[in-house]
């Protein structure tokens, strides 16, 4: 099945990816503006850029070279391993000084700098990414850039991507196994969040190209509306002229399940369109209650933050853009342009 275009099959045709140089990803996370040596914690927080290397194999090395177990390290997401990518990782070392951590040479991540901090670094503490991409081969600079114009002034699904279900889908084949009862060991923790995950990012997927190809991309009677900045959201009991100026600015924001246990959000005809799409997969719905997953909501739209476009010459563009945190930059290039990639974008930026 392919996800439905929100503005229709692109026709512009480029390369991607055809180098780690060609993706770059920043993750974007504050910290508190004091000099490192002012810090206090048993926690070192390491900013480090890495090319080549995924984002456990990261962790794994500044453990050993801490001398410390893997557990005892910690990020915040997930980056790409073909790319070149900055993020946070923290290592638990309580009563030490900070370590020279320029000591450490590795021929595909450095840290760059080093702070002490009181807790550890958690998952998802990161509010955003800024990605910085070069697209090449580009075969007409003008619809290119009159589609680049487009996304940024509309948005793209807010789909999850292809590396989310695994290689082949395989995360969803072992999810219906796991939930068949079929394997013969139950899935380690790690194993069971990729296979929970991927089934509802599935399901999710499904509603918004259905809700697409529909048509239906306005406010319902029935509709979750979620707040622009939160997860919080309201569900829609009248469409009236104060809602609709909300939603053409941008205040609130249409939403899909993620599925899972307990009430259904949405109502009327649009709750039982959203259940009939899910329904169709009585496998993974059934899997999800019984593991008890809880329910949520997510944007059906993704809008881009500080987009910046400029171009390399005649056929190379670069695109700046900041994505919240659990979004795809592959969701914005499949509508931007018929690419083909060198390397799979085999983690999410999470």
């Amino acid at each position: 099945m392919i996800d439905a275009y929100l503005h229709g099959q692109p026709t512009c045709q480029g390369q991607f990816k055809a180098s780690p140089e060609d993706f770059e990803v920043t993750e974007l996370l504050d910290l508190p503006t004091s000099e490192p040596n002012e810090q206090k914690g048993e926690h070192q927080w390491l900013w480090v850029e890495k090319k080549g290397a995924n984002t456990a194999f990261v962790a794994s090395q500044l453990a050993n070279f801490a001398g410390v177990k893997e557990r005892d390290v910690s990020y915040s997401g997930l980056k790409d391993r073909h790319a070149v990518t900055f993020q946070w990782f923290s290592v638990q070392l309580p009563g030490q000084d900070l370590l020279d951590w320029q000591q450490l040479d590795h021929p595909e991540f450095s840290v760059l700098h080093a702070a002490l901090q009181p807790r550890k670094l958690k998952t998802g503490t990161h509010r955003a990414n800024k990605f910085v991409l070069r697209i090449r081969d580009i075969d007409s600079q003008a619809s290119f850039e009159a589609r680049w114009h487009e996304i940024v002034r509309l948005g793209v699904p807010n789909y999850f991507g292809a590396q989310r279900f695994g290689h082949g889908g395989q995360n969803i084949e072992q999810a219906k196994r796991w939930f068949a009862g079929e394997l013969k060991r139950r899935p380690s923790r790690h194993q069971s969040g990729l296979y929970l995950s991927a089934a509802r990012s599935l399901l999710f997927n499904r509603i918004v190209s259905a809700r697409i190809a529909a048509n239906r991309m306005t406010p319902e009677v029935g509709d979750a509306m979620m707040l622009r900045g939160s997860q919080s959201f309201f569900v829609v009991e009248t469409v009236d002229e104060t809602l609709l100026q909300r939603f053409n600015s941008g205040d609130i924001m249409l939403t899909a399940p993620m599925p899972g246990s307990g009430r259904w959000s949405t109502n009327a005809a649009i709750g039982q369109f959203e259940q009939d799409i899910c329904n169709a997969e009585p496998e993974l719905m059934a899997g999800l209650l019984k593991q008890r997953v809880d329910a949520s909501r997510r944007a059906i739209l993704l809008h881009l933050e500080q987009p910046k476009i400029s171009w390399l010459g005649d056929d190379c563009a670069q695109i700046e853009f900041a994505l919240p945190r659990g979004s795809y930059a592959t969701s914005v290039l499949r509508e931007l342009i018929q690419g083909n990639e060198t390397h799979d974008e085999v983690i999410s930026q999470q």
